[in-house]
């Protein structure tokens, strides 16, 4: 039986407006991280309720978060950022994990919608290197251990670094109110001990501004290397608010040497419940959720060649609307 190790590895005061940086210690393989804020949110001189930003509180009290790898000489494995996202993309991508449930703040917390008072939080925004979707989850889970199975080094550290919003202005427009924050940030991961090498695997998101209507908008910084697991494209309509919104996608369209792919968003919608990642009662708005492997990572599709273009509406105008698209690849050990 594989050993499990499942705790708290480092833990910080949290400051606004000020990075947050987690040393992650060696040993066995992380199958989740889940960043943790346990704290007190005081918001005074506020009047009425403010509109969300994105997420609103308390996701959006993080504005991006990043797992950075340096990799040690003669390893195997690749370097720099493993993550690269804002807390609505893991928070969203999550679904798929949680049985096709959105999860925020554990109790329901979303500080109020930016009104005055003092409001407990407890949010966990997790971070998933195994992927549930696959017949071996534990393929992409981090190799945190030392060496690999050949005895090569592996990474000589791996930081995880949080950036935290400054102001109420960023979680709610049209508040005039101001917020403090008293209380700890922590990472704290799931890790089982596997005697083969694991894949590794980088998520990020990028972001597309959307500056008229088009039938043939490419996502200009889609990632070129390493093969596609799965993409979550997530059109978001209006500044400031950017709230997630079927107004905007149209169709969806892929050709490259191991996929031919085009599906109105509809049809994407309903693949997504069909092949269990969403659960209806749960809303799907400005959510579209394209899985690659079909359960087998043999299946993913190399981003090199990829070629893909959408159909777009800009309902708010030249600039307004944007779609954020969040990533997941692996890459064959060297």
């Amino acid at each position: 039986m594989a050993f499990e190790d499942y705790q708290v590895r480092d833990e910080q005061p949290i400051q606004l407006g000020a990075p947050l940086v987690f040393n992650i210690p060696q040993g066995l393989n992380v199958l989740r991280g889940d960043i943790v804020i346990d704290a007190t949110v005081t918001i005074v001189n506020a009047g009425a309720a403010g509109t969300a930003v994105g997420e609103g509180g308390p996701i959006d009290l993080i504005r991006h978060i990043k797992v950075l790898a340096s990799k040690a000489a003669g390893s195997r494995y690749p370097n720099g950022a493993l993550v690269d996202c804002s807390p609505r993309s893991l928070v969203r991508y999550a679904v798929t994990e949680r049985s096709g449930k959105l999860v925020g703040e554990l109790f329901g917390s979303t500080l109020g919608a930016g009104v005055a008072g003092v409001y407990e939080i407890y949010l966990s925004i997790p971070v998933y290197f195994a992927d549930s979707t696959n017949f071996n989850e534990a393929q992409t889970a981090l190799n945190m251990n030392a060496a690999d199975s050949q005895g090569n080094p592996i990474y000589n550290a791996v930081q995880v670094k949080i950036d935290f919003a400054a102001t109420l202005a960023e979680i709610f427009s049209g508040t005039g109110g101001a917020m403090t924050i008293a209380g700890m940030a922590r990472w704290l991961d799931k890790r089982i001990g596997l005697t083969s090498d694991t894949l590794p695997l980088k998520q990020q998101d990028d972001i597309e501004i959307i500056m008229a209507p088009q039938e043939r908008l490419v996502l200009r910084a889609m990632p070129s290397d390493g093969l596609f697991t799965s993409w979550l494209l997530m059109p978001e309509q209006g500044q400031p608010a950017l709230a997630l919104s079927d107004a905007i996608v149209n169709r969806l369209h892929l050709e490259g040497t191991t996929i031919s792919y085009s599906q109105k968003w509809e049809a994407i919608r309903q693949a997504m419940i069909d092949d269990g990642f969403y659960d209806p009662s749960t809303t799907m708005t400005g959510q579209l959720f394209v899985d690659f492997t079909q359960g087998l990572l043999a299946n993913a599709n190399a981003a090199a060649g990829l070629q893909h273009w959408l159909s777009v509406n800009n309902p708010s105008g030249a600039g307004l609307d944007q779609i954020r698209y969040y990533t997941r690849r692996y890459f064959p050990l060297q």
